[in-house]
């Protein structure tokens, strides 16, 4: 957690509330953050992938797969709705910034994997085309050395048979002249005629054989150069055909660091929740609570017309938003530290001053409230110092000091102390502050774990909204607003605070709706999770429960 989140304030007033919540953890997840199998701050915080390395460890896929950062394609076209997928925030919360937002680092990194693989499959493709160019060619050279060799061993054929017919014309003449005249078909002639034909015979084919061993050897010169561009060709294809798998071989790597990308991406998009949201003291996880809690009312109770700046006007006044003391709120929403305010044990917190010798204090009642207190008798004036005063001269006199004092409420222990770990006294618990009798008259379980938990402000924010809507006809006017603040704490300075506050953030923070389908969209679809409700449920819940994933990887 950043030194920025770890800044702890202590509350500006200890103001008392009769609103609204339940424990820390729900019991399931405090076991298994007890048996050490999860994270306590991180309960229920669930990833589909692994994710990346740390920052220092992050290598440019440019470097990683070998390419040349010069020959990168351009930046392909990127809708970052593909990637910001996300069922765990109200709609346009996403989109509220927030303090030390890096989601353009996450955002650049997956563009540069997309960037790589769109390269890889562009050089892929060169490559396979080069591939593919260069096998007919390696098919016409395998023909045509084949066809020399075809001609070659043809034209030895030829000559070995012109070899023997010189042989056996040698043998017959040296046999006989009349088998001579016969196999050669010559009119006989004397002696030396028929010498001379068999010279010229002798002579032809010899001079046959001659053209045929040089065609051999032409054909042969041909062969050898044929049988070389071959070697050369098939050399050119084992580099390419080792290019092509080494492409292939980056480009699942790529495509497999795809997911873990959009993994980190999600994981810095909901490491977003517990930041502030930039110019304000609110951590966007408050903020989606607050939202979430406004759309669930709007169909609970339509006539409310509570809106999210309200409560937060609560949970600012009541713990900063679950900021108090050393408590900050993790991304799933609950208090990193129990909060609990002071036993309810009416003792007096301001204005013991008015008190004078002699007077009879109320008891205290249920709530923490300003009480008028009776004195001894009436203020002194100045004819009781004996001065000699002028009438007609003397100023009014100032008008008493109302004598009141502010008391806590006087409740003793209602719920055997499992709220607020008192068994006593009743305390405020939760970022809401409600009391546990109240609490459990309201009480609501916004992020369907299970546990209506008044320590998770999800929870907290639902009841806190459920508790105004009943304290008022409608929170659509001032005056509304004003009496269900005043139910919340009795006390006119409380309900100023709170008022103020709350336009502060109205002002101080835009949700965009249009983007997202309008302010009830909470951005989630599925045949089973048909209501606002339920969505909302959903929402939260896939925080901090694996078999919400079940369904959704289906």
């Amino acid at each position: 957690m950043s030194t920025f989140l770890r800044v702890r304030r202590a509350c500006a007033a200890t103001t008392l509330s009769v609103a609204i919540m339940a424990t820390n953890l729900s019991p399931a997840l405090a076991q298994r953050a007890d048996e050490g199998q999860v994270d306590a701050e991180l309960v229920g915080y669930s990833s589909r992938h692994d994710a990346l390395p740390a920052d220092e460890e992050w290598i440019e896929p440019a470097v990683l797969f070998d390419l040349d950062p010069e020959a990168l394609r351009p930046l392909p076209e990127f809708d970052v709705a593909t990637l910001h997928d996300s069922t765990i925030f109200a709609s346009g919360v996403d989109q509220v910034p927030v303090v030390d937002d890096d989601l353009d680092l996450h955002i650049d990194r997956h563009i540069s994997v997309l960037q790589a693989i769109d390269t890889l499959d562009h050089e892929l493709a060169k490559s396979i085309s080069a591939i593919n160019i260069r096998r007919p060619r390696v098919d016409r050279l395998n023909a045509a050395i084949a066809d020399e060799h075809r001609e070659e061993a043809r034209l030895a054929g030829e000559i070995v048979t012109l070899k023997l017919a010189i042989a056996e014309l040698a043998v017959r003449a040296f046999i006989g002249e009349e088998e001579l005249e016969t196999a050669f078909s010559v009119p006989e002639t004397g002696l030396g005629e028929n010498r001379v034909v068999t010279d010229e015979v002798r002579d032809d084919q010899s001079h046959q054989i001659a053209i045929r061993e040089a065609e051999i050897v032409r054909r042969q010169d041909r062969r050898t150069g044929l049988e070389q561009d071959l070697v050369v060709l098939r050399e050119e294809l084992q580099v390419l055909r080792q290019e092509r798998s080494a492409l292939l071989e980056h480009r699942r790597s790529a495509t497999a660091l795809l997911p873990q990308t959009a993994a980190s991406y999600q994981r810095a998009l909901h490491d977003r929740l517990p930041r502030f949201v930039a110019g304000t003291d609110i951590p966007l996880v408050a903020l989606n609570a607050y939202v979430i809690a406004e759309r669930l009312l709007a169909e609970e109770d339509p006539s409310c017309k509570i809106e999210w700046w309200m409560l937060a006007g609560i949970g600012k006044i009541e713990s900063i938003h679950g900021h108090f003391a050393d408590s900050t709120l993790n991304r799933n929403g609950h208090t990193t530290e129990i909060i609990r305010g002071p036993a309810l044990d009416g003792r007096i917190l301001e204005g013991a001053e008015f008190l004078v010798d002699g007077a009879v204090l109320p008891e205290a009642g249920t709530l923490t409230e300003s009480i008028a207190v009776p004195t001894a008798g009436p203020a002194p004036d100045a004819a009781s110092t004996g001065a000699e005063v002028d009438p007609s001269s003397a100023p009014a006199a100032p008008a008493a000091p109302v004598p009141v004092i502010k008391r806590l409420a006087l409740i003793t222990d209602t719920d055997g102390g499992a709220l607020d770990r008192d068994t006593t006294y009743d305390r405020a618990v939760g970022p809401m502050q409600f009391i546990p009798q109240t609490w459990n008259r309201y009480k609501a379980d916004a992020n369907a774990d299970g546990n209506s938990d008044p320590q998770n402000i999800y929870d907290a924010a639902l009841a806190s909204a459920r508790y105004l809507c009943t304290a008022t006809s409608s929170m659509a006017t001032e005056e509304g607003r004003k009496t269900a603040f005043f139910a919340y704490n009795h006390d006119d300075e409380y309900t100023a605070n709170v008022a103020a506050a709350g336009v502060f953030y109205r002002n101080a923070i835009q949700i965009p709706t249009e983007e997202f389908g309008g302010a009830t969209t909470l951005g989630i679809a599925d045949p089973d999770l048909h209501t606002s409700a339920g969505q909302a449920a959903a929402k939260v819940k896939e925080l901090d429960d694996d078999a919400l994933l079940n369904w959704q990887d289906q």
